[in-house]
Parts: C-alpha cells; structure tokens; sequence
C-alpha cells in the first residue's frame, strides 16, 4: 500500500487569523506545517506547526525553511491602512509578497499560493490594486508555480468583527451584488485551500 508523502507547507503570516484558520485544517498526517511571522507565537500543545519569527525583508533568516517546501502560502496582508501603525498596503501587503517571489525565483521547487480578493466596494480600491500587483508580480516571475484563490470576507466567530458581516452578507448572496463579495467562513476558506494542496481544484481559484 503507498504511504503518501507528506508535503512541506511554509505559511507567512501563520500566526493570523487566515493562517491559523489554514494551520487548524492541515492535518500534521499528511502536512509538515510551517509558519513565518514577525513575532514568536505560543500555540497549544496539540499544534505540531514548527513556528518562526522572522523578518521577511531579510531573506537570510528564512529562504532555508522555503528552499525544500512544496508550498509556500502568502497569508500576509492588511484589509484597511492603519497611519497610527504606519501600515498601508505596499509595506503590509505588496512588499512582504515581493520578498517572498524574490526568494522563490531563486528556488525552483516550491509552489507559490496568494490569496488574493474577488472583489469588493468602491471604497477598497486601493486594496484590491495591491491584491492584483503582487499577482502580477507572481505570473511574470514565477509563471506556472504562481497560484492565486479570490475569496471576499473571511468569517469566523474567533473574530466578531468579521464574523456579524459575513453572515449578513451570506444571507444577502441571492443578490447578485453581495453574491460577487463571496463571503466565507474561515474553515470553509481553510479546506477549499487544503483541497488544492492536495491537487484538487477549487471555485475560489476563478474571479466571479
């Protein structure tokens, strides 16, 4: 009987709530899950994910832990710039992805997974036109291991302030509006995910 091999899954932004959605969804029989964040992380005794901190503008501190990956998966990214922070989307979401598509270029076998976003209202412009630079980036550079999933809203109770707006716009998908939003919940985002890993195919890999 064939004992499937199991795959090596680097996640940057592991520690977040759509990393650790993914992190509770892989299973540690079938994934060797890894996580790069800025700051160490205490997980709970059952989590087998081996977490990092590091700094991705310095590639030296993690393109060891990518080099040997089936996956590197980009979870990193702002919804809305914070100035008191001094976040916006280039150094939160465009340059960490960067870094990353710089190291992969250099390293030809993992594959790279952004999540990227549908759509969204007029006022998140500037957010989806980071969303689409680092696509961009990713099919010229990386061309057929460059992958990308399109969800809207991500929704969990773990996070009230997403999960209240998710439901209410599930329940107003009947209309075609709220429908291209695509709100899911984490733990349907998480598995979708695992079914590509897995070599599946999912819906949220097509814009709608």
């Amino acid at each position: 009987m064939d004992v499937m091999k199991k795959q090596k899954i680097v996640i940057a932004g592991g520690t977040g709530f759509v990393g650790q959605g993914i992190i509770q969804q892989l299973s540690p029989e079938f994934f060797e899950v890894h996580s790069l964040s800025r700051h160490p992380f205490s997980s709970h005794a059952k989590d087998q994910t081996f977490y990092h901190a590091v700094d991705l503008s310095n590639p030296t501190e993690w393109q060891h832990i990518v080099a040997d990956a089936d996956w590197i998966i980009d979870a990193i990214g702002i919804l809305l710039p914070n100035p008191i922070k001094k976040q916006n989307y280039q150094n939160s979401s465009y340059e960490p992805a960067k870094s990353i598509i710089d190291v992969l270029v250099a390293e030809p076998t993992p594959k790279f997974l952004f999540i990227s976003a549908n759509t969204g209202p007029f006022f998140m412009k500037p957010y989806l036109n980071a969303k689409r630079a680092v696509e961009n980036e990713a099919k010229k550079r990386l061309v057929s291991r460059a992958y990308f999933v399109y969800p809207g809203i991500i929704f969990d109770k773990a996070r009230y302030s997403s999960y209240l707006p998710g439901l209410f716009l599930t329940y107003l998908s009947w209309i075609k509006y709220f429908n291209n939003l695509r709100p899911i919940s984490r733990r349907d985002f998480a598995t979708n995910i695992e079914n590509i890993l897995l070599g599946k195919k999912s819906t949220l890999q097509q814009r709608s």
